[in-house]
C-alpha cells in the first residue's frame, strides 16, 4: 500500500565545511535552516563514500558469505562480499561490485550478471553513505586460494544454506546490519531462488 503525501518539510542546507580529521573519515560541519526558520550551525555529517555489496547464490542454492575482523566492532563479522566504491578506481558501482566479489572470494562474474536490489542509507542522520546491493545467481565457487586480498585483509569464505543464514541471524551469529538487510531484501524480492 503506497504511503500518502506527508506534511513534513526538509531542512534547508545553508552551508557546509570540510572538517575531516583524516582522508579515512571525511566529515562536514553543516549549517541548516529548520522548517520553523531557526538555524542549527554545528550539525556534523560523515561523508563516507558509498559501498557495494554482492549476494552470491550458487547453482545449488547455497549462499557465499565472508567472515573477517572488523576494527570498529572489534570482532569477527559475517557479511556479504563488499567494498568501498571509488569513482577514480572503479568508474561504476557495478565494476566495483564485480571487483570486490573477485577480490574477496575469487568468484568472477560480469557486470551483466548483477541484479541490483537497491540502495540503502546506513546512518540516516549523521552520514551520507549508502550501500548498494547486487544479487548474482548460478555462480560456482572458486578454487581455494583464488582470493586477491589487500595486504591488510584476511577473509574466510563461508558457503551457507538459507536456513543456516536464518539461524545465524536469529542466534546473533550474523549481526552486521548490511548483511541482515541484504538477506531480507533477497528473500523478499527473489524467493524463487530458495
Amino acid at each position: 500500500m503506497p504511503l500518502s503525501a506527508t506534511q513534513l518539510k526538509k531542512w534547508k542546507l545553508l552551508s557546509k565545511e570540510d572538517v575531516s580529521p583524516s582522508s579515512h573519515l571525511p566529515v562536514e560541519k553543516r549549517v541548516y535552516e529548520l522548517p520553523d526558520g531557526s538555524t542549527i550551525d554545528d550539525f556534523y555529517v560523515a561523508t563516507i563514500p558509498d559501498s557495494v555489496h554482492v549476494v552470491p547464490v550458487t547453482s545449488e542454492g547455497t549462499v557465499v558469505m565472508v567472515r573477517m575482523y572488523k576494527q570498529g566492532a572489534d570482532d569477527f563479522i559475517i557479511q556479504f562480499p563488499a567494498g568501498r566504491f571509488e569513482v577514480d578506481k572503479h568508474g561504476t558501482r557495478e565494476k566495483a561490485a564485480v571487483a570486490e566479489l573477485a577480490e574477496e572470494t575469487g568468484i568472477h562474474v560480469s557486470e551483466e550478471d548483477l541484479i541490483k536490489l537497491g540502495a540503502f542509507p546506513i546512518m540516516t542522520t549523521k552520514g551520507t553513505e549508502k550501500f548498494i546491493t547486487y544479487l548474482v545467481s548460478d555462480i560456482e565457487l572458486a578454487e581455494s586460494g583464488a582470493q586477491n586480498l589487500d595486504p591488510n585483509e584476511e577473509i574466510e569464505i563461508l558457503e551457507l544454506t538459507p536456513d543456516e543464514i536464518d539461524e545465524l541471524i536469529c542466534t546473533d551469529g550474523i549481526v552486521d546490519t548490511t548483511a541482515i538487510t541484504n538477506w531480507a531484501v533477497v528473500r523478499l524480492k527473489h524467493p524463487e531462488l530458495f
